[in-house]
This record gives structure tokens, C-alpha cells and sequence, in this order.
């Protein structure tokens, strides 16, 4: 007997020119026991907005795509999940549980959200979904902060109760290509706690794959379904993982490349769509099976791009709310991870004049 699980990465609901925005993927969808995703939206219109640049909000009414498109678990632990506070994260859960669909990585109530065990043909799967960030839970509801001790013991603990251990991890830095050192340790470590299969989000790009002693890591699986204008051009790739297990672990495992349209719909790729697809797939892939991924070179190959990013997001916060994000914007200017990222850019780009410009 075996299991099919399908992963797909963050799903936004955000539509455009009436499209619906499973329309184009809903064969492949429906080819698997199991579908997972990250829901990178709350489902209400009402609650006490974040004060961020980004607040992903959506009528309930737009669950129903969820449904339609065969969604069975969706991972609610991710830094928008508390854009509409309290208020608008117990309406998404309604919303989910109306339609059927379970979630991990919150729950109401103040104790830390249980894994969930599905069983399908015999095999039990059991989920559990994190969120890095520097967030507060509201009283009356928790959402799953990425812990490693708390992670590897509760991977530990659920394995007890099933065969397989899925672990989502919302984590890492958004609009990068590659996990950081860290993220390959702490992956490792989770997979010998247990786990068989990691499925990250958050860095809105396809991350690479590892196969890692029994178990099977997805960096990232980027965008699934998203407003494709608010990033670049290469964060248009996305794709389906299929992972078929047994009692005892991965059998084997597949990758479907994908494109999001302009109207924010995933769609098969195809011809020399998809071998770029492919190709951008198996280099970050490699660097991170290879060991390239180094902390120096991870400072290089980030830096510039992570500072741009996040100084853009707080000038807008600042322009909106004043002082506050604006000391929290000095101090920040002074970590020690912005500390790194200024030693990367100058290596980099004394790199670049020594090499005319290639590097």
C-alpha cells in the first residue's frame, strides 16, 4: 500500500480579470490521497490590522476555492496568518473548517496547536507546521513558533502515534534563492528526530531539494498561487511535489515545474518554460546537495538583496506610522545579520572588480 502527497507552496487567493485561480491546475491537483499547501491569507474582513506594508486579507467567500481545488491540509503558520489579529485568524479557521479542509501550525486556545494524523490506505501520516518571526499569539489563540527543541520534540512525540512525520516550516529570508546554513542544519536535525519530509515556505522562490539520509527536504516550494507583480521575474516559477510513502518512508518522489500567469494562476509549464523550470530547479538543488552553500557565500549571494528589500518596507511603514518603525528600523540597521549582509555586498562586489564585472 502506498500514500500520494502532493505540496504546493503559498496560496494567496488573491484573483484577477475573474479568473479562478485553480482553473488551469485542477487536473494535476486532483492526482494524489493527499493535497498540502500554506495558506498565505487570513479569510475575514473584519479584525485589528497589522501595521506592515503587506496585509493579506480575503473574503470568506473565496474558501470555496480552496475546496474546489481539493486542498485536504493547509499549514496556517506563517507571518500573515495574524494580519487581521485575533479576530480575523478564528474566522479563517472557521472558514476551513466549514469547507473541511484540516490545518496545522495554529489552533484556538493558549496551548500549543497538537500534530495531525491522517490516515489514508493503512499508512498513517502525521503533520505539524512552524513559523519563524518575532510575533506575539493573541490570548485565546496560538500560533506555532519555529523552535528547534520544541520542533525536534514534538517530531518525536508524534512519530509515536503514526508511520510518517511531515514537518512545514514557514522560515527563512523572502525573496532569496537559497536556504542559509542554518536552514540546511536544522533541516538535518529534524529528518534524524524523525521526520521523513520538509516542506518549506516563505522565501516567495523555489529553494532546491535534498534528499537527506531517509528523508526529503523542499527548501522552499515558493509561490503556488500569488500577486506574481510584487516580486521578479524568476519568482514566477513554481511547482508540485509528489511524494508517495509507504509504512516505512518515501518511496518516491516527483516534481511538476509550473508557471504563475498573469492573472496569478498556476499552470503546467511547458516546452522551454518548463526546462527553465527544471533547469533553475536542479542548480539551486545541487548547490545545496554539493555543500556550496557556505555562510560567507549565503552573505554574498543574499545581502543586497535582503537589505534593499526590507529598508523599501520600512520606508513604507515609516511614511504610514512615524517614529516607531522608524527606531525600529535604526536599530535594525545594527544587527548582527545586517552586520553580515554589508560584509557580503563589499566581497561581492570586490569580487565582481576583480573579476571585470563577471563574478
Amino acid at each position: 500500500m502506498s500514500v500520494r502527497l502532493q505540496a504546493v507552496g503559498d496560496v494567496l487567493l488573491w484573483t484577477r480579470n475573474g479568473k479562478k485561480p485553480f482553473d488551469l491546475i485542477q487536473h494535476e491537483l486532483r492526482q494524489k490521497d493527499l493535497l498540502f499547501g500554506n495558506l498565505e491569507t487570513v479569510l475575514s474582513e473584519s479584525g485589528d490590522p497589522s501595521r506592515k506594508r503587506w496585509v493579506n486579507t480575503n473574503p470568506p467567500e473565496v474558501g470555496v476555492y480552496l475546496k474546489d481545488a481539493g486542498f485536504d491540509i493547509l499549514s496556517v503558520a506563517n507571518n500573515h496568518t495574524l494580519d487581521l489579529g485575533r479576530e480575523g485568524f478564528e474566522k479563517t479557521l472557521d472558514v476551513l473548517e466549514a469547507h473541511g479542509i484540516a490545518y496545522v501550525g495554529g489552533a484556538r486556545g493558549g496551548h500549543p496547536p497538537q500534530g495531525l494524523v491522517v490516515e489514508r490506505n493503512g499508512i498513517r501520516l502525521g503533520f505539524l507546521g512552524y513559523t519563524s518571526g518575532m510575533f506575539r499569539s493573541p490570548p485565546g489563540v496560538t500560533v506555532s513558533k519555529l523552535r528547534k527543541r520544541t520542533v525536534i520534540d514534538d517530531i518525536r512525540a508524534l512519530k509515536a502515534r503514526c508511520d510518517i512525520v511531515i514537518v512545514s516550516l514557514h522560515w527563512g529570508i523572502e525573496n532569496i534563492y537559497y536556504p542559509s546554513p542554518n536552514q540546511v542544519r536544522l533541516a538535518h536535525r529534524f529528518i534524524d528526530s524523525g521526520a521523513s519530509l520538509i516542506l518549506g515556505h516563505h522565501s516567495h522562490s523555489i529553494q532546491g531539494l535534498e534528499r537527506y539520509n531517509d528523508g526529503l527536504i523542499a527548501y522552499s516550494l515558493g509561490n503556488f498561487q500569488f500577486d506574481t507583480e510584487l516580486f521578479k521575474e524568476k519568482i514566477k516559477s513554481t511547482m508540485i511535489l509528489s511524494v508517495d510513502f509507504d509504512q516505512h518512508g518515501i518511496r518516491d518522489y516527483t516534481v511538476i515545474p509550473c508557471i504563475i500567469n498573469d492573472d496569478f494562476q498556476p499552470e503546467v509549464a511547458e516546452g522551454r518554460t518548463r526546462e527553465a523550470v527544471e533547469r533553475w530547479i536542479t542548480e539551486c538543488s545541487e548547490r545545496v546537495q554539493n555543500g556550496e552553500v557556505t555562510r560567507r557565500w549565503w552573505y554574498e549571494e543574499i545581502g543586497e538583496e535582503y537589505l534593499a528589500y526590507n529598508l523599501e518596507s520600512y520606508r513604507y511603514r515609516i511614511r504610514q506610522h512615524g517614529i516607531a518603525p522608524l527606531v525600529e528600523c535604526a536599530v535594525w540597521l545594527v544587527t548582527p545579520f545586517c552586520l553580515n549582509c554589508y560584509a557580503g555586498v563589499i566581497r561581492k562586489r570586490l569580487k565582481q572588480q576583480n573579476s571585470g564585472g563577471n563574478a
